[in-house]
């Protein structure tokens, strides 16, 4: 055979072979159904899944279109539908394409007659069990679906072995269904057997003191086996940060005793943390962080950290040594020194501390009692002076909602009580309260509604001699935006601001995602610092590019100062989670 006879030769197979395998051009309609029922149609029907296959003739089709009704039939039982209709029709068009049509009569849904559940042991007792029960997808009238009778199962014996019934099984699991009679009768009995118990807890780790790292531990030995607890206990020591790794898990389970052993295994955190960071706020323009941290001082989980900040309004220093107390996983007691310096439009002052604090949960709240001495040198307009203080403090904080970061739903109130006598080494009285409260509430899947207030109010018979770290002042990206950061507030005979003794702050703003991470704002601020509470408040209002970064919401907003002549716009550019 000659090399032409070859090349002809593969032009016709490769032809052939075109023609053979050429995709058939097919759509698939499906009627009757709602979208979740279509969804498993579509998984039943052959012809739906092979309809991009470059294998799909067009005498397959018709042969797969044949079958079609069956397979139908097939999806809707597990759904309760034994009695459904379908009609088919199967066209092709001039073009070429293939129709295939399907309508479906679901007919009378099957109904549960008899719906029998007996649990024997000590899990028919347990709280868990009927929590379980009393939102069981099934019950006597109910429509009957295959689906819901096996999530019941395997809830049932996911909820024992989670709660230590080790011996727990199925005596009886029967579904009867009656197609003349068009019934089902479903009948389970569970026995469950003995609850086991925690054993002993094994600590493999050489860095801490083993009486810390128990009163981590959220069980005794004895205790009726939860495996809630053991990953709680996971959690804790992870959120601790003393360790790098935690790997905790039941051991061998003693069918003796009945208990079940926990292993802990703990890798120790580096001794030393760095970090560093830079940013820039319209509040405090370009700024720059540096921190370092040791997280593990000494065997009685003492930890150090510092930070030195500086930004365009100036600098700061801060010193905390924390001690673990109480319940170690939400109380510290923490000793802390610092400087801070900053000068702004107002006022300028610097401010040196020493304190102490315990800081503690009360069930969903946190707690803190301070104790802090402070000198400042201040400036405030015509005022000025050295200020030395002791003010004793508590606050109180609770956030409702899941996570801080990117939140669709959820509230944070917080109050803080504090102040200072002549009579303890301050040289002027007073006394404050200030709480705030911010809101945010999903209006659909992409458009969130965020409400913030701020409340403050001093006494004080010796206002001019308040350091400026205890007056109020409003204004900025966090207060009432479209104007500079703290330039709100009562001002003296030459028009300078000097801060006030009491504080209103509120915003409503409006949120609309425009996909991925990006959302556009717009935004309504009222608010001052004011001497007296019919003082007049000054408002703005703008709107905003917001971008999820991992932190939290970027927010970049331009705001005007709609109650100030010729109504000025100001850039505002914020960084840091919802709550």
């Amino acid at each position: 055979m000659g090399k032409t006879q070859q090349w002809l030769l593969a032009l016709v197979a490769c032809f052939y072979c075109n023609t053979l395998f050429a995709q058939v051009d097919l759509v698939v309609n499906i009627r009757g159904v709602d979208d979740s029922l279509e969804k498993n149609v579509r998984l039943y029907l052959s012809l739906e899944q092979q309809k991009e296959s470059v294998l799909l003739t067009e005498g397959r089709v018709k042969r797969l279109h044949d079958k079609a009704s069956q397979e139908i039939s097939n999806a809707l039982k597990p759904y309760g539908y034994y009695r459904s209709e379908v009609s088919s029709e199967l066209t092709k068009s001039d073009a070429g394409q293939w129709q295939a049509s399907y309508t479906i009569d679901k007919g009378p849904p099957l109904r549960v007659t008899e719906f029998r559940l007996l649990v024997d042991g000590e899990l028919r007792q347990d709280p868990a069990l009927s929590n379980l029960i009393a939102d069981l997808p099934l019950q006597e009238g109910s429509v009957f679906n295959h689906i819901q009778y096996e999530s019941i199962k395997s809830d049932l014996t996911r909820l024992a072995s989670e709660r230590g019934y080790f011996q727990a099984r199925f005596v009886e699991k029967q579904v009867k269904i009656d197609l003349d009679a068009y019934e089902a009768r479903v009948n389970l009995h569970y026995e469950s057997g003995p609850r086991y118990r925690f054993g002993d807890v094994s600590l493999q780790q050489d860095v801490l003191d083993p009486q810390l790292l128990q009163r981590y531990i959220p069980f005794e030995r004895g205790d009726p086996y939860n495996l809630n607890e053991v990953i709680d206990l996971q959690y804790a020591l992870n959120d601790s940060d003393y360790f790098s790794r935690v790997e905790v898990s039941p051991g061998e389970i003693d069918e003796t005793q009945r208990e079940v052993p926990v292993n802990v295994k703990l890798t120790p955190r580096k001794p030393h943390r760095y970090t560093l960071g830079v940013g820039y706020g319209t509040d405090t323009g370009a700024r720059t962080r540096f921190g370092w941290e040791m997280p593990r001082l000494n065997k009685s989980g003492h930890r150090i950290n510092t930070e030195v900040g500086v930004s365009e309004i100036g600098y700061s220093f801060g010193a905390r040594y924390r001690v673990p107390v109480l319940d170690p996983r939400t109380d510290q007691l923490i000793y802390s020194a610092g400087v801070i310096n900053e000068e702004t439009d107002t006022s300028e002052s610097t401010l040196r501390t020493l304190g102490v604090a315990l800081n503690r949960s009360r069930g969903q709240w946190r707690e803190s009692m301070a104790l802090n001495y402070q000198q400042e040198e201040f400036i405030v307009a015509g005022d000025e002076g050295d200020s030395t203080l002791l003010i004793p403090g508590v606050d109180w904080s609770r956030t409702w909602g899941q996570g801080f970061v990117n939140v669709l739903d959820g509230l944070r109130f917080d109050i803080e009580f504090r102040g200072a006598s002549e009579k303890l080494i301050s040289d002027t009285d007073f006394f404050q309260v200030q709480g705030g409260l911010k809101g945010i509430t999903s209006l659909g899947s992409k458009t969130r509604l965020i409400g913030r207030g701020r409340l403050g109010s001093t006494r004080t018979d010796e206002f001019n001699q308040l350091p400026s770290s205890v007056r109020f002042f409003a204004g900025g990206s966090q207060s009432v935006r479209g104007y500079a950061y703290e330039s709100l507030g009562p001002v003296d005979d030459t028009g300078q601001v000097v801060g006030g003794k009491h504080l209103m702050v509120g915003s409503i703003e409006l949120e609309r995602n425009l996909g991925g991470k990006w959302g556009m704002a717009v935004f309504y601020d009222a608010g001052n610092a004011i001497n007296n509470l019919d003082d007049e408040l000054e408002h703005g209002a703008g709107f905003g590019l917001r971008w999820k970064s991992p932190i939290g919401p970027v927010r970049i907003d331009v705001a005007s100062a709609i109650t100030q002549p010729g109504d000025p716009w100001r850039l505002h550019i914020n960084i840091g989670p919802d709550l």
